[in-house]
């Protein structure tokens, strides 16, 4: 026999060796079996597949593998597995701790430590000792002077930052700044801001305003706007002037008519 054979016909012998392993009531019925690729040809490999009945595995099924060996006249049981099939419960696919902390869940007291690689951060320059003859090459946004700190923002760091604060709620595309007045360019509550945000972003000053102490887009608005005034109209309602033409007109036939019939009264009593 085969040894490819031996080991795809051996149902019998993976369905004894899973019932020995697991509770009987928790196996169901053969699903497959499905030969296996194998480097050597002396040796032949075949999973043996069954319904899985346990209330606590529901779309799960057993995988028994049995192994051949040249020269051999039985198959060998090498390892038994519960694998979830299409309809099973599974776990979501685990991703690093780094991966899963997003915006927001950082609470009192918790410490976030920064990559070494992570694309954010760039090499900052922090005294005169640092600057070297091709420093010169490097750009302006590349390195600061005086500031203490060893890293700045990168060009992705900023290129996010920008694009998070653009699509926020102190944007131009919020509820709020579509139906201000006018924009926080042309606010006097805006404080400036330095370096290159500052060409697009600023600071609320305002109390009262929607984000104030935030960084707010150039082209976002709120209803605080400092061009915002008292509408200084009267309390009594004023109605407009109105001209009735028609009634001049008239006034104006009938003074003719008077003095045409003044005249030809006159002119009967001579």
């Amino acid at each position: 026999m085969k040894i490819a054979n031996l080991v795809t016909d051996a149902r019998a012998l993976a369905l004894d060796a899973l019932r020995e392993s697991v509770p009987a009531g928790d196996v169901g019925a053969p699903i497959d079996v499905v030969l296996q690729d194998s480097d050597d040809a002396d040796v032949a490999i075949a999973i043996h597949t069954f319904e899985c009945k346990s209330d606590g595995y529901p779309g799960w099924y057993w995988a028994v593998a049995v192994v051949g060996i040249k020269g051999q006249s039985y198959g060998t049981v090498s390892e038994i597995n519960l694998l979830p099939g299409a309809q099973a419960l599974v776990p979501p696919v685990w991703r690093p701790w780094a991966d899963r902390v997003e915006a927001g869940d950082l609470g009192v007291g918790d410490l976030l430590p920064v990559s070494p690689n992570d694309p954010r951060l760039t090499a900052g320059f922090t005294g005169l000792d640092d600057l070297a003859p091709d420093l010169s090459e490097l750009q302006n946004n590349q390195w600061q002077l005086g500031l203490g700190r060893e890293q700045i923002l990168s060009e992705v760091g900023i290129s996010g930052a920008v694009k998070r604060w653009m699509a926020g709620q102190t944007g131009p595309r919020s509820a709020m700044a579509k139906s201000a007045p006018a924009d926080c360019s042309t606010c006097g509550f805006l404080i400036p801001i330095g370096g290159s945000l500052g060409q697009a972003f600023g600071m609320c000053g305002n109390e009262f305003g929607a984000a104030d102490g935030r960084i707010v887009a150039m082209s976002y608005g709120c209803g605080a706007h400092s061009s915002v005034v008292v509408d200084e109209t009267s309390p009594v309602p004023v109605v407009e002037l109105v001209v009735d033409d028609v009634a001049d007109e008239l006034e104006t036939v009938d003074s003719s008519a008077s003095v045409d019939e003044a005249e030809q009264s006159q002119e009967d009593a001579t």
